[in-house]
């Protein structure tokens, strides 16, 4: 009994393939020949389409790209002394003026050894003071024959000595004075705190950084920039800047700088752009989008973006012969954009294109320009 059920599922299944598969073809052979049938339709009628000759006209190319912002200014800022951070007044986000004081190091091992230095250098004045009188009475002396040439020797060499000792003692002075001196930690310029490396308490060598201050009052866009595009940008030129995380918000900028060598491998170069940032809402970091003018192709043969057609990933349009049929011509553009395409071969000037309407049309296919209206 079970085998006989087990026989009777099997032949189901069958039935079900068989019947699915035929189904599948019927349909298959339906569609093919439906789409052969409106090919010979198409082949067979005439289509309503708009058609314009091919012209000359000034094309503004502009130029896109991606890029990132950064302050126009930055650097690190770090004590010209070894020591431990006494005091640090300015935290990240703060905004400071030039001369202001951001860190200070501890001075209590340094302020003593100052007193010494000023008081090592009074008592060797004092000394070249005394050397000096010795001296001014040794050489009348001298002259007088009371004293011997030695001793008049002697009494300059003692005041030689005692200028020498002196200039010593005033070049450590001067020495700990600017070690003291450098125990504060001044912002150059104005500008905003953006990172602290340290915090109080922390021991600071010479040379590293302990808050980075960034002048945000104007800020950099960087591009990333073709080697076939660079040669379209000029220092000065006006740009359109959108920011991103503001809403696609526009900024009015300039390029600034362009870098005379290519990064490699890449061979991209670098467009620098500058934007005003009197109201502090750029921000480092922020992804922007960058519109800049190129170089203006005067009397640029040109089609419309709308008569463009995509075949085989190139772009192509369709050009009208004498007898209305048209004829599919793949193209070799140039700038395309803002309603135009820059045909650098596959067209002549003055012949006809299709404008509107060809999605309706096959190579070959009869047209009817009547009125350049389409249907």
């Amino acid at each position: 009994m079970a085998t006989d059920k087990k026989r009777l599922i099997r032949i189901v299944a069958v039935v079900a393939v068989v019947f699915t598969a035929i189904i599948a073809f019927r349909i298959y052979t339906n569609l093919a020949a439906n789409k052969e049938r409106a090919g010979r339709v198409a082949q067979g009628r005439t289509v309503s389409v708009v058609v314009s000759a091919v012209g000359r006209q000034d094309i503004q190319p502009v130029l896109g790209f991606s890029a990132n912002l950064e302050p126009f200014w930055t650097a690190d800022l770090s004590p010209k002394v070894d020591g431990r951070l006494a005091v640090l007044y300015a935290d990240e986000g703060d905004k400071v003026s030039a001369g202001t004081v951001i860190a200070t190091l501890d001075t209590d091992e340094l302020a003593p050894l100052v007193s010494q230095a000023e008081g090592s250098v009074y008592e060797k004045r004092a000394n070249l003071e005394q050397a000096e009188l010795d001296l001014k009475r040794a050489v009348p002396l001298a002259q007088q024959g009371a004293i011997s040439a030695q001793a008049l020797d002697t009494a300059r060499i003692k005041r030689d000595l005692a200028i020498g000792q002196l200039r010593s003692a005033e070049g450590a002075l001067t020495q700990l004075r600017a070690r003291l001196g450098n125990a504060n930690i001044i912002a150059p310029r104005d500008g905003v705190i953006t990172k602290r490396y340290l915090q109080a308490g922390y021991y600071a060598k010479t040379g590293s950084p302990v808050v980075s201050l960034a002048d945000t009052n104007s800020m950099l866009v960087k591009a990333s920039v073709g080697e076939a595009e660079i040669s379209q940008l000029r220092i000065g030129a006006d740009a359109i800047v959108r920011v991103t995380a503001l809403g696609n918000r526009e900024f009015s900028g300039k390029v600034t700088r362009l870098t005379p060598a290519a990064t490699l491998p890449v061979r991209t170069f670098t467009a620098e752009v500058a934007v005003p940032n009197a109201e502090g809402i750029l921000l480092a970091g922020m992804f922007a989008k960058v519109e800049v003018a190129g170089g203006v192709r005067k009397n640029a043969l040109a089609v419309p973006e709308s008569a463009l057609i995509l075949r085989e990933d190139q772009k192509a349009v369709y050009v009208v012969s004498e007898d209305n049929k048209v004829q599919l011509r793949i193209l070799k553009l140039g700038y395309v954009g803002g309603g135009w395409a820059e045909v650098l071969d596959g067209l002549k000037e003055g012949e006809l294109i299709v404008t509107g309407g060809q999605n309706k049309l096959r190579d070959g296919a009869s047209i009817d320009r009547a009125g350049g209206k389409g249907e």
